[in-house]
């Protein structure tokens, strides 16, 4: 299907990542801004105007949208405003990405609503842990909400593990044992630095290291990229029902297949995540600007969008100005 989101680096584009909210029911360190940053809820777009985009991008050529926040289930309405996604014309899939909190109770409303993925951020199996880096005792609860996504037959359920040295590397093994007869994928990242007052580069633990140790539970057999699949190398470990997935931004950049771009909650489109350049979408609405106004708007950011990110590990922030939680990851 042809698109008009081609690139000058000749990258099509058919992915967007929505940020629905920037509020969340978490504190996680390397997400949340610090407690300096105010929200500006009147700033969040309004679901009618984030339909009226979403129709702009299916249009231009986007297939997959990712509905992200901070924590996208606590948004009110969401079920319904996913009702009317999957009514788009173009819109192929629809995935969500979610703490798990809240899934154990929305992931049948989720899977009828048309949500076909679900990833869940998962830094530890360990209750203490998981209070200390969430700020929240919310293991059980995610842990449930995995389960129930799982009944619930959504077909794609990831598990993403932010790996950081000395916090939680020494469970990398145990996130592979704990979930090897499930149908879920567990994906390992490289801790970036997206929050410079918590970045550490000596909590960096590479994809390298990762994939080493995990390794030593048997051979890994690497499986077919599927279409809209993401960054991450995919692995099956003999015996294994489930599969692995590495992210390594940092050590091995992916920028040359690059197939997205992501609007924050407040309607600023971001063409990297760690860009500099973005186009202010909701302020063209706003102001009262028309369809061809915020397509034009579209496409001249998409010019801009860099062959390879411009990422420093000890000083950059995503979007340079916006903490994780607006970007939506």
């Amino acid at each position: 299907m042809s698109t008009r989101l081609l690139d000058r680096h000749s990258r099509v584009v058919e992915y967007l990542r929505v940020s629905v909210t920037d509020r969340c029911n978490m504190r996680c360190a390397y997400c949340s801004p610090s407690p300096a940053v105010a929200y500006r809820m009147c700033d969040i777009l309004r679901y009618e105007d984030l339909l009226r985009l979403l129709g702009i991008f299916a249009s231009m050529g986007v297939r997959k949208v990712r509905l992200t926040g901070g924590e996208p289930l606590i948004r009110s309405g969401i079920i319904g405003f996913i009702h009317q996604v999957s009514a788009i014309p173009g819109i192929e899939k629809i995935a969500l990405t979610t703490n798990g909190v809240k899934l154990e109770q929305m992931a049948p409303k989720l899977k009828r609503a048309g949500v076909s993925g679900v990833n869940i951020s998962l830094d530890t199996l360990k209750r203490d842990k998981f209070i200390s880096i969430t700020g929240r005792d919310g293991l059980a609860s995610t842990l449930a909400g995995i389960e129930s996504a799982l009944s619930a037959g959504i077909g794609s359920v990831k598990i993403n593990m932010v790996v950081m040295r000395g916090v939680n590397d020494d469970e990398v093994v145990r996130f592979a044992l704990r979930f090897r007869d499930r149908r879920i994928q567990v994906r390992f990242l490289e801790f970036m630095p997206a929050t410079p007052e918590v970045w550490d580069e000596s909590m960096f633990v590479p994809m390298s290291d990762v994939k080493s140790r995990i390794e030593k539970l048997g051979r890994l057999v690497e499986c077919e990229k599927a279409q809209w699949g993401g960054p991450a190398k995919i692995y099956r470990l003999e015996g294994f029902r489930s599969e692995i997935g590495f992210i390594s931004p940092v050590s091995r950049h992916f920028c040359g297949e690059c197939n997205r771009l992501r609007l924050t909650s407040a309607g600023i489109l971001l063409t990297c995540l760690f860009a500099g350049s973005s186009a202010d979408l909701g302020g063209i609405i706003r102001s009262g600007g028309t369809d061809v106004e915020l397509e034009e708007a579209i496409l001249e950011a998409l010019n801009d969008k860099n062959a390879v990110r411009n990422m420093s590990r000890k000083n950059m922030a995503p979007g340079a100005l916006f903490p994780m939680s607006r970007v939506g990851g």
